[in-house]
Formats: C-alpha cells, structure tokens, sequence
C-alpha cells in the first residue's frame, strides 16, 4: 500500500474524456492536499476540479436555463417534464421584458428615450400649446431587431448545452486539469488556473450588477409610462410593471454574462491547454505519437468552440457594440432626433463603458488564445534543440514532431475569422485616430 503512493501515475487523457459519473463521490468532505504535494492521483485532480468550479459553474448554466435545471443519468418523465416547463418559464419571461420594454421605451443604450414634443391647438378664445413626451424613433432598429438578435443567440446557446454530445466544458476543465498532474508544482498551477477561472466569473457578476444599478437610476429620471396602459394602470400597478422591467432586464443581462463568461472560460482553457502541452514537451521525454494524439485532441475541441460556442457570443457582440456606438453618438449630440442628454452624463457614460467592455472581451479572449496556439506550434523547434530532456529521443521522432508542429492550423476564429492580438490593436488605434479627429473637428461635443 504504501508503494502505491510513490508510484508515479502516467495520465491517459484519451480515457478521461467521459468524467467517471458512476462514482459521484461526495466533494464535501475532500481532504485538503498540501501545497507542498508533487504527485496527485487522477482522482484527487478530479474532485478537485470539480469542487472548485465545475459544479458551481455547470449550477449556474442550469438557472439561467442553458442546462437542464435537475440533471440525472436516466430522468423520469416527470423530472424531463419539469426541465421543459422551467426551460419553458425562462423563454416566456425573456419575452415579456421584450414587450415590456418597448411598452415603456427602455432602450438599453440610453434609458428611458421620451422626446417632448408639442401641439399647438387653437380655440376661438386662445391658443394653447401642450407640451407631450412620445416614444420616436425607428421601432425596427431600436426594439425589434435587438430583440430577435439577443433572443436568437439565448436560444442557439440553449440548443448547444443541450445537444445530447454537448459535455465541451466539463471535459475541456479535466483534460486540462488533467494534463498539470505531469508538470512541476502541479498542484500550484491548479490553484492558479482555479483563481483566474473565477476571475472572469466574478467580473461577470460585477457587470451584472453595474447594468442592475445603472438601469434602476434611470428609472429615477423622468415619468415612466407603459404604452396602451396610459389610463387604466394605477399607481401600483405601475409600480408593479416598473418592477417586472427591471426583473426581465436583470434576467437579459443574466443571460448575456452566463453565456459570454462561458465563452472566456473556454477560451482561458483551451488557451492553458495549448501552453501546457507546450512545457509537457519541453520538460520531459514523452512519445510523439501519444504527444500528437493529445494535440489532436486539443483540435478537436478548439474546432468545437470556433464552430458552435463562437455563434451566441458574436450575435451578442453585434448588439453591444451597437448600442456602444448609438450611445456614444447620441451623448455626442449628434442622433437625428434626440440632441438632449435626458439622463445624467455620468450614468450614460458608464452605461457605454459597460457595453464595450462587454463587447471587446471575447476578442481579447480569442487573441490570447490565438497568441498561445501559435507558441504551440514553435514548440517542437524548441524541443529538437533541447540537448539534454531529449536526449535519448531518436531524431527521427524529433523531427517528426517538428514537422508536425510546423503544420499546426490552430487559432481562435470569431465571425469565422482569426483574431490575433495585432488586428485588435490595429481596429483600436484606427478607432481612437478616428474619435480624435471627429472630436477636434467638433463633431463629438460632450455636455
């Protein structure tokens, strides 16, 4: 028994795609592994992962409906039953915020949009001039298609978790768990991994709750009405529709963080993933052909997040940045119809900042990803010039990695497109050249 802990336990990453779900083991009473430990069983690796983010990312995919809420290996037909009706309950409350903002003009680039217009009626006696607030605007463009875009991408993001072979996340997490059992302070690298996981989790969170404050201070602003509810609402039961908008806007920008922190998370990964492989071939001697089926792997599932994870985030992201660039120019004083700023300055640039910050992080995302596929492919020139971990590896084998690696056609694709960290830079200078020349051309004037 005691040799058994000595042993040093060569991974099988092919055999590990499938989680073993026969055995849920219960990871709330896992011993701690001291930092100092340099060789963890597959078991202890897994229940790690799985304790630490899998499980409570994979809880959250299951409230916002993406994921079946009760999950079990052969459900009932009263447990498939109650996952539809639930799945069923969030698509109808996605479209009732939908109705509901339109009904009080709620867009969510500059808040409650009422333009005050007036009409002069005369009399035989006087003449008077009552002033109204009324919702202008385009109705496509502004409420319409935004809509069908968001509920488009919620929908394709539901059919990808649900998809009966769909099990990306939890087998991407353990390979790459997995694979830094055979690096250096392995254990340090899994606690590291964890912590920038729940980064971008808890940043997703913040993003949420910054949209929440923002819409909640532009109710504050302005009389609110619901339109064809104008007379026969009361005082409570407009409280009560202000109350449903908020819940159905909160629910929408859920839905948008869960789905686009998804997508980062994979990306963080599959970007660790590459860069581990890299230093699995530079600190030890492994068989090339083992090395090539685990990039193959990696294949696979990059291909598998260009192709169907990709699709949701760039319908997302045509949204954000609209309404990033139709708030910066309406606050700029430059829209057709609205040339007043009707919310305050402070909360309308705030609410911009949040839509470009959800908009550009999933091309930094994919730049970095991008950036570590293409360190994996000079990983087996640097691997045939090592004099000493390969130093009984015939050249021939060498060479072949070489070659192999040299091939690579690996990176991060968004609408179907490679995203490298010098294009971003590129657009993000041409942009801000551009904002600069409009505003000393006085086109941008901000109040």
């Amino acid at each position: 028994m005691a040799g058994d802990g000595d042993n040093k336990t060569r991974v099988n990453l092919n055999s590990s795609t499938n989680l073993d779900q026969d055995t849920d083991i219960e990871v709330c009473d896992i011993c701690i592994v001291p930092e100092s430990s340099t060789h963890l069983t597959v078991t202890t690796v897994l229940l790690y992962c799985k304790q630490k983010i899998l499980n409570p990312y994979l809880r959250l995919l299951s409230f916002m409906g993406l994921r079946s809420l009760l999950n079990e290996r052969e459900p009932s037909f009263c447990l498939r039953v109650f996952n539809n009706f639930y799945t069923a309950t969030a698509i109808l409350f996605m479209l009732m915020g939908y109705v509901l903002q339109y009904m009080s003009c709620f867009r969510r680039d500059r808040g409650f949009w009422y333009v005050i217009t007036s009409d002069t009626r005369y009399t035989k006696t006087s003449v008077n001039t009552i002033f109204m607030e009324t919702c202008e605007g385009s109705l496509v463009f502004t409420f319409v298609i935004p809509s069908i875009l968001h509920f488009t991408a919620y929908l394709h993001a539901i059919y990808v978790f649900r998809s009966g072979d769909d099990e990306q996340l939890p087998v991407l997490m353990e390979r790459v768990f997995l694979i830094t059992t055979n690096l250096s302070s392995s254990f340090v690298t899994q606690k590291k991994l964890v912590r920038t996981l729940w980064f971008y989790i808890i940043f997703s969170v913040l993003w949420m709750i910054s949209c929440f404050a923002v819409v909640n201070f532009m109710m504050t602003v302005g009389n609110i009405n619901f339109k064809w509810l104008e007379d026969s609402t009361s005082s409570w039961g407009l409280w009560l529709m202000k109350i449903l908008l908020v819940i159905c806007t909160l629910a929408h920008d859920m839905v948008q963080a869960t789905i686009i922190s998804n997508y980062c998370l994979q990306a963080e990964l599959l970007t660790n993933y590459a860069l581990f492989l890299k230093e699995k071939i530079l600190q030890q001697s492994v068989v090339p052909l083992e090395w090539m089926r685990e990039i193959e792997d990696f294949k696979k599932l990059l291909n598998y997040f260009n192709n169907q994870i990709a699709h949701s985030v760039c319908i997302l992201t045509i949204i954000n940045i609209s309404f990033s660039c139709s708030g910066l120019v309406w606050i700029s004083n430059l829209d057709n119809i609205d040339r007043e700023t009707l919310s305050g300055l402070t909360f309308s640039i705030l609410n911009i900042a949040l839509w470009c910050f959800i908009a550009l992080s999933p091309f930094v995302l994919a730049a970095r990803l991008s950036h570590a596929c293409q360190k994996l492919k000079t990983s087996g020139q640097e691997a045939r010039t090592r004099p000493y971990v390969h130093l009984d590896t015939p050249t021939i084998e060498l060479d072949s990695i070489l070659l192999y690696t040299t091939s690579l056609n690996v990176c991060a694709k968004l609408y179907f497109t490679r995203i490298t960290g010098t294009k971003i830079c590129l657009y993000m200078t041409i942009v801000a050249i551009s904002l600069l020349v409009l505003g000393q051309c006085h086109y941008l004037v901000f109040k």
